[in-house]
């Protein structure tokens, strides 16, 4: 295996590993993340809750093994994206200590975005 091989794959197990393990501990939280996004208004907010929680184990479970790479990264992203926006965003906040608390969970998750996305490149 060559060296960007073995870069290649252990970013795949970190990105899809760090995915599985909070889907995982999701499944515990779902009753919260439903309750959070049906206090933002986001209608069938439990549906939501569980299809973001499947999305997180399914397609980091994927990315793990290498099975459809580019799928899995793209789905990971949709999922990023879609969740950034409809739990941390910012501009909604008024308290400037909250609000700069969600700027860095947001920013955080777009260079999450940055690194999907170079796995997609790397897929192709």
């Amino acid at each position: 295996m060559s060296l960007d091989e073995s870069v290649l794959l252990a970013a795949r197990i970190v990105v899809g590993g760090a995915f599985l393990i909070i889907g995982i501990r999701n499944v515990a939280n779902h009753k919260m993340i439903g309750e959070m996004l049906k206090a933002n208004k986001f209608p069938a907010a439990e549906l939501l809750a569980l299809t973001g929680i499947g999305m997180q184990i399914a397609f980091g479970a994927l990315m793990i093994v290498g099975l459809f790479p580019v799928v899995a990264a793209l789905g990971l992203l949709v999922f990023t994206v879609t969740a950034t926006l409809m739990a941390h965003s910012f501009w909604t906040f008024r308290d400037k200590t909250e609000r700069a608390a969600q700027i860095n969970v947001f920013l955080a998750n777009m260079i999450v975005v940055g690194g999907l996305l170079a796995l997609v490149a790397a897929a192709l």
